[in-house]
């Protein structure tokens, strides 16, 4: 069985899409060696490792009830609001598990408010690395890890390839990226340009009452525009073995998804990228993957040591 390593970006609530890109993978025959996740991309890649099916993430998906989601932890850190709701149901399925259980090696990225760097979390308990890879910076909250709060991932890198390439650089890289491509922008902002930030309607119109909906719709596009702008540029400089997108641009990350929608937009991108995926196997580009370099923060990614950064906040 031929193996690849998955880079899951983020996207709100089309990271259901994930779900269908990774069940479309393994009925094409690949196994799935390593995940790299950023914010929704973290959580899947999260449950998936942990041992968690296609069958059974999709089931948790469809249970999700988006009004119970939306809360925040009275010892959470300043922010808009918060999605602790999410995170008491995933604990209940995760647990305190740690990175050194998981079934399939994972890794989530985030980042350092105060020294401004990119951090990848490998080590310790899960959960809290979930919460932070997927903390929107102002929005939810962040995360403390020992002198380190830390925010989503996506605000540096929104589909954590070089990661993914540190993780098990032996195998082609599968990236999935959930951000509308630069081509796509037109049509986007046509149908309605899909925000950064997943704030559900029902949200939006509470703080309309205090003048704020339209200052907070600012903010949101803004948002939008600068993350799928980063994720064009980093791709375009990390170069994935194999680039997803599924076609899901019509949404919005924060609407409230048919998850079949979703899941048949991940597994149609993978159809439709067969021969690329093949191609990521021949000789040329395994001799180029041993031959290309990854960088983090300006340090190469082989001379990392393992487990220095523990996901841990006690």
């Amino acid at each position: 069985m031929k193996k690849i390593t998955l880079a899951l970006g983020g996207g709100g609530t089309k990271g259901f899409a994930h779900i269908g890109v990774i069940r479309q993978l393994e009925k094409e025959g690949y196994e799935i060696a390593a995940v790299a996740g950023t914010s929704v991309g973290a959580i899947v890649g999260a449950m998936y490792c942990s041992g968690f099916n296609t069958i059974e993430m999709e089931g948790f998906s469809k249970k999700l009830d988006f009004s119970k989601l939306i809360n925040r932890s009275t010892s959470s850190s300043p922010s808009l609001v918060g999605i602790q709701g999410l995170f008491n149901l995933l604990r209940e399925k995760i647990g305190d598990k740690k990175f050194e259980d998981l079934k399939i090696p994972f890794i989530a990225t985030a980042v350092d408010i105060n020294s401004g760097q990119e951090i990848l979390l490998d080590s310790g308990r899960l959960l809290p690395a979930m919460q932070a890879s997927s903390a929107i910076p102002g929005l939810f909250p962040s995360v403390k890890f020992n002198q380190m709060d830390l925010v989503d991932g996506g605000v540096l890198d929104p589909v954590p390839v070089s990661a993914a390439r540190w993780l098990a650089p032996d195998y082609p890289i599968v990236a999935v990226s959930l951000s509308t491509p630069i081509n796509e922008w037109r049509d986007a902002a046509r149908i309605g340009v899909p925000s950064y930030v997943p704030i559900p309607e029902f949200i939006v119109h509470q703080f309309s009452q205090f003048r704020l909906s339209q200052a907070m719709k600012i903010f949101i596009d803004s948002n939008d525009i600068t993350s799928n702008m980063i994720a064009e540029l980093r791709l375009r400089i990390e170069k994935p073995d194999v680039l997803l997108q599924p076609k899901i641009y019509k949404y919005s990350i924060a609407d409230q998804i048919n998850v079949d929608e979703a899941l048949a937009y991940g597994v149609q991108a993978v159809e439709e990228a067969k021969q690329q995926i093949e191609k990521a196997f021949s000789i040329t580009r395994r001799v180029n993957r041993w031959m290309r370099p990854s960088y983090l923060n300006g340090v190469l990614l082989s001379e990392r040591i393992p487990g220095s950064t523990a996901a841990d906040n006690g």
